[in-house]
């Protein structure tokens, strides 16, 4: 009931508008066969009917049937015609429209669109309108072509005239860009509405001084619509130039002001033609601004905004967070949130599954913090969130977003999709720390959290020893990145001397790694080691030292010839690159190191990381006639039981038993029983870090077969080594 009551109400009101437009121009009709030069009615029943639909296209007969009763009567014979004109015409243009665009937008192709439906509408409405005049005996067969065109150029110029405005300020359901084009203040806005009064002015002045063009009235306002196609919102364009085309229309259809009102048929062509013009050429001015507009728009988001989950992207989230930080003068705090393990979604269940999470996973995070708050997708499985919040706010925040994700259950092709988080959260004060400092704290308390276990949030400073262990361990990292580029690493050996057969120092050494910082300064290299196995450095680093070692021999073949065995270290992460073995092969080809000669030290540690994939390696390897180490073993001292299947040629026992051999008979006891295992299993044990006789005699007692460190030499630089010059 409420609903028909509202759609009666609306009927009411759009036959009223109709009405009121019909009733302006019979100010244009003389005589019963005259034809009015502007009906703005057409414009107003296009307009409605395209905005609310056909059914309400029966307003405009019936504000027609109202005109003829109480304004103008006309022959009865001539009534079906007036009052099926208007109505025939709009429903074509309509469904024209309809039949070619379903949502209408402010841009030049939907304003050529209308404004061919405005011209169908004319056409047909002049062809029933006059078709009646005819037949009512209203006008003669000679006047028939005056008629046509004369109505069809009213009815056009109704369309042009009113069309734009009704639908910019009806259109709550049209994607319309109202806002201005650019920021016009309102004094701007005030002298254009004074200039507009004066150009007018200045040309009613014109006209009745007798002057032959009254057209310059249509033409002296043009400048000052398309100024206000350029700095004013559409909507007040279009009311403008309604307001200015009626009023011209006025004046020229009446012969008001000095202004002779137009008889003959070119006359009116004229007039009416330029009218249309003028409404025309501001209003599509105003589309292609406003279509500019949302191209750059477009533009704007596409480089600000993610795709995927349509939160800010990074650099467009770190643009913004730095201009924040930089004016804020209130308490800030940086969020890093980061999925765990996400890896194993996109493995497992594809890509595509992977994604659908991130959008859910994106929604909750947008969900968690007010719209005030900055919230990007940061990287792959990383968000970023800057919120004007303190800490302890941001902390609550944090945490229900924890449980949200864990909670967070996305269905994928019959299976469900989880996760957790880590979140890192660093604060701050005015004046505010960089972005840079607070981007590096929040992420080392992200990755510190997901080293505790995850889905668990830290705040940067409560665990300020690990923290500040992490920072220095990614400098590390950059350190170790800058040296791999810059060459810095240098190549310097210490011999392994045989116990039962010693020889020459040259013939079994291991190769050991420095550095020199950027102040040239020579570097211990175990920290940046460490450090760049952590961040997968660690192929790139053994890729070159084995090229460094290779490229030195193949330069100096005499030294080459002396080796009996060169010992070169590799990382936990190039026993998982299936393609380093490709790669030694291929160097080893064309050195003058045979793969005999070359011992490859891996860790126990990084042996149990992935037993699957060092058994693979190692069997590539030693088909090539490579020989392995285990370094460092016994640190673990749970391994005796895989030792059967590895195929190790020497087990190097952890330097910390060496070392206290004289006070320990623990240590004595473990290096007694590597010993023994080695030999059950036919490999050799070497007693690493001996630096007192002491040591070296208590080894030779417990049979070990080979001994390294400061008891026979410290290490030196490979070309002192070889005892060549330049060292």
């Amino acid at each position: 009931m409420r609903n028909l009551l509202a759609t009666a109400l609306r009927g009411a009101l759009l036959t009223a508008l109709y009405f009121a437009g019909a009733v302006v121009a019979v100010l244009y009709l003389r005589t019963p066969a005259d034809v009015t030069l502007f009906w703005p009615a057409a414009g107003i029943g296009y307009a409605l009917v395209l905005r609310y639909g056909l059914r309400y296209a029966l307003v405009i007969p019936l504000a027609q049937l109202l005109l003829h009763l109480l304004v103008v009567p006309v022959p009865a014979s001539f009534l079906p015609f007036s009052l099926a004109s208007n109505y025939v015409g709009t429903v074509v243009a309509c469904a024209y429209v309809a039949s070619r665009q379903m949502r209408l937008q402010l841009r030049i192709g939907d304003g050529f669109l209308l404004l061919r439906g405005g011209i169908l509408l004319s056409i047909v409405s002049a062809l029933v309108g006059s078709t009646g005049m005819l037949l009512a005996g209203m006008a003669p067969a000679t006047e028939l072509p005056r008629v046509l065109l004369q109505w069809t150029l009213g009815d056009l110029l109704g369309v042009t005239a009113i069309v734009p405005f009704l639908l910019l300020f009806f259109a709550r359901n049209l994607p319309v860009t109202l806002p201005a084009p650019s920021g016009a203040s309102s004094r701007e806005r005030l002298a254009w509405i004074i200039a507009m009064l004066l150009a007018l002015a200045g040309g009613f002045s014109i006209t009745r001084d007798g002057s032959l063009y009254p057209l310059s009235l249509a033409t002296l306002p043009m400048a000052l619509l398309l100024w206000s196609a350029a700095r004013y919102p559409p909507l007040f364009t279009a009311g403008a130039t309604m307001l200015v085309t009626l009023l011209l229309a006025l004046v020229l259809g009446l012969g008001l002001g000095g202004t002779d009102r137009p008889e003959l048929l070119h006359d009116t062509a004229l007039m009416m033609g330029t009218l249309v013009i003028n409404s025309v050429v501001p209003i599509l001015l105003v589309a292609s601004y406003n279509e500019r507009a949302d191209t750059m728009e477009a533009l704007r988001i596409r480089a600000t905004t993610d795709p995927l989950t349509g939160l800010l992207n990074r650099d467009a989230f770190e643009e913004q967070a730095r201009a924040r930080l930089a004016r804020s003068t209130e308490a800030q705090t940086l969020l890093y949130v980061d999925l765990d393990n996400f890896k194993l979604v996109n493995d497992a269940a594809s890509h595509a599954a992977g994604d659908e999470a991130l959008r859910h996973v994106a929604t909750l995070v947008r969900d968690a913090f007010d719209d005030d708050a900055l919230v990007a997708h940061s990287s792959g499985d990383e968000f970023t969130i800057l919120a004007p919040q303190d800490v302890a706010t941001a902390t609550v925040a944090g945490r229900r977003l924890l449980g949200a994700i864990e909670e967070l259950r996305v269905v994928w092709q019959g299976g469900t999709l989880r996760a957790t988080a880590s979140i890192g959260i660093a604060a701050s004060l005015p004046p505010h720390a960089s972005f840079d400092d607070l981007l590096s704290q929040v992420d080392t308390a992200c990755h510190e959290a997901k080293e505790l276990g995850g889905n668990r949030l830290l705040v940067a400073g409560q665990n300020a020893e690990s923290l500040r262990s992490r920072s220095r361990m990614m400098r590390n990292a950059l350190d170790a990145r800058e040296a791999l580029d810059q060459r810095r690493f240098e190549l310097w050996c210490q011999p392994i001397v045989n116990l039962r057969a010693p020889g020459a120092v040259q013939t079994h050494f291991e190769v050991l790694l420095r550095w020199r910082d950027g102040d040239g300064r020579l570097r211990a290299p175990a920290d940046m080691i460490a450090a760049a196995e952590r961040y997968r450095l660690g192929p790139r680093l053994d890729r070159h030292v084995l090229d460094a070692v290779l490229d030195w021999l193949d330069a100096h073949r005499a030294a080459a010839a002396l080796i009996g065995q060169c010992n070169i270290n590799l990382g936990a992460a190039t026993l998982a690159d299936d393609e380093f073995a490709d790669y030694a092969a291929g160097r080893l080809r064309h050195s003058p190191l045979g793969p005999g000669q070359l011992c490859l030290e891996i860790t126990e540690t990084s042996v149990v990381r992935d037993l699957t994939r060092t058994r693979r390696f190692i069997s590539r390897l030693r088909e090539l006639g490579c020989q392995f180490a285990l370094d460092d073993f016994g640190t673990g001292f749970c391994s005796f039981g895989y030792l059967r299947d590895l195929q190790v040629d020497y087990l190097k026992i952890d330097g910390g038993f060496v070392r206290d051999l004289a006070e320990s008979r623990l240590s004595e006891a473990v290096v007694r029983s590597i010993t023994e295992i080695a030999h059950l299993l036919d490999m050799r044990a070497v007693g690493e870090q001996v630096e007192t006789e002491a040591q070296l005699v208590r080894l030779q007692a417990l049979e070990v077969d080979y001994a390294q460190g400061y008891v026979f030499q410290r290490p030196v630089p490979i070309t002192d080594f070889f005892g060549l010059p330049g060292g």
